[in-house]
């Protein structure tokens, strides 16, 4: 990784949802540590478990079961690939970094209606988008109603869909 940045030449690097999908994070922790000053700071957000992430991970299951896709390698990069806190602490200070604080900021997405899920999937859920756009309208529909299924089933703890006048927030 080569950067054209001077060592020592930062204040901060703000990072979101961007280390968990590099092909080598410790390599770019490293590379980032390496253009912060002295006291320079870091702030990066990766997402949590899946199962604190219903919202991606109720579909990509869904692909898995019915065969679409292959169960996702915990090593590759991806949305879930620093979910362990423990490896994102060694990530970090791996790189250089003092002991990190780490902190879990919950947030929710809401749905107006099953449609606005279903279109936030299929245009802004990066990989499974494409995944999701490449299907034969049957297996779609298959896909689409096992998600809205899964969802309705979990509420509590799934994308939450909600009546008509709300925002996605």
């Amino acid at each position: 990784m080569e950067s054209r940045l001077e060592t020592d030449t930062l204040d901060g690097v703000l990072c979101r949802w961007g280390y968990m999908l590099m092909i080598d994070p410790a390599a770019a922790l490293a590379e980032t540590r390496r253009v912060l000053r002295s006291g320079g700071r870091l702030a990066l957000s990766v997402f949590a478990a899946p199962e604190r992430n219903p919202w991606a991970s109720l579909v990509g299951r869904v692909l898995v079961t019915q065969g679409h896709i292959a169960p996702p390698d915990p090593e590759a990069p991806g949305i879930f690939a620093m979910a362990d806190p423990g490896r994102t602490r060694q990530l970090v200070l791996g790189a250089g970094f003092a002991e990190p604080e780490i902190e879990e900021v919950s947030f929710r997405w809401i749905f107006t209606d099953q449609d606005d899920y279903w279109r936030f999937l299929t245009e802004l859920v990066g990989a499974l988008a494409s995944v999701l756009r490449s299907l034969p309208p049957e297996a779609q529909a298959q896909v689409r109603e096992q998600v809205h299924e899964a969802a309705e089933r979990g509420r509590n703890c799934g994308p939450h869909i909600v009546d008509r006048g709300e925002e996605r927030g």
